[in-house]
């Protein structure tokens, strides 16, 4: 379909999984194309974009292709709030890994937190989760911090995220519980 748009000048896909190398866009057919810039995208995808673009740089068109994700790692991050983390110029790649981690493992803990009747216990119980989550992060962010006021919402809203499902799920309001959390999370961060 991308092909269809003759006059087509600038490109931007970020985080588009599910595209593979039969939809590469073609030189010939977008001859207009200054500005490609593929983000994140499936590796098949990529290479083939990569193979057919790369010669159109001495055409003046500016290509810029990062992130080819391969299918073992679309299918362990799709699910993943993170996954923006992966390649991000000031986050390694063991950070990128624990952070991760810990997210995991404080969903898990979240989860197991709802699993029964919501009651004062469940409340104190996310306050935990969230100071112990926080806490996590301070020590991630260590010596030489990277987390920035983007990393920061990014916590909040992955959390977020998890308490929304949640209510989704069990098919009623978790207000009290996700402000426990969150309460958690503010009582002991340093990001």
């Amino acid at each position: 379909m991308l092909n269809r748009l003759g006059r087509l000048q600038d490109l931007f896909i970020s985080d588009l999984f599910g595209i593979t190398k039969a939809e590469c866009l073609l030189p010939i057919e977008v001859p207009n194309l200054e500005y490609l810039y593929l983000d994140s995208v499936p590796h098949e995808f990529a290479s083939a974009m990569r193979s057919r673009w790369r010669s159109e740089a001495a055409n003046g068109t500016s290509v810029s292709i990062t992130k080819a994700r391969k299918p073992e790692w679309v299918q362990e991050n799709l699910e993943n709030p993170l996954r923006d983390w992966d390649g991000r110029e000031h986050i390694s790649s063991g950070r990128f890994k624990k952070a991760v981690a810990q997210f995991k493992k404080t969903r898990s803990e979240v989860l197991a937190a709802l699993s029964g009747e919501s009651d004062e216990s469940t409340v104190g119980r996310l306050e935990d989760v969230g100071r112990d989550y926080a806490s996590a992060f301070n020590r991630l962010d260590g010596r030489s911090p990277f987390i920035e006021t983007e990393e920061r919402e990014e916590l909040f809203d992955a959390l977020d995220k998890v308490m929304a499902e949640s209510e989704l799920e069990l098919g009623r309001s978790l207000a009290a519980e996700r402000l426990a959390l969150l309460s958690g999370v503010e009582a002991a961060r340093d990001w």
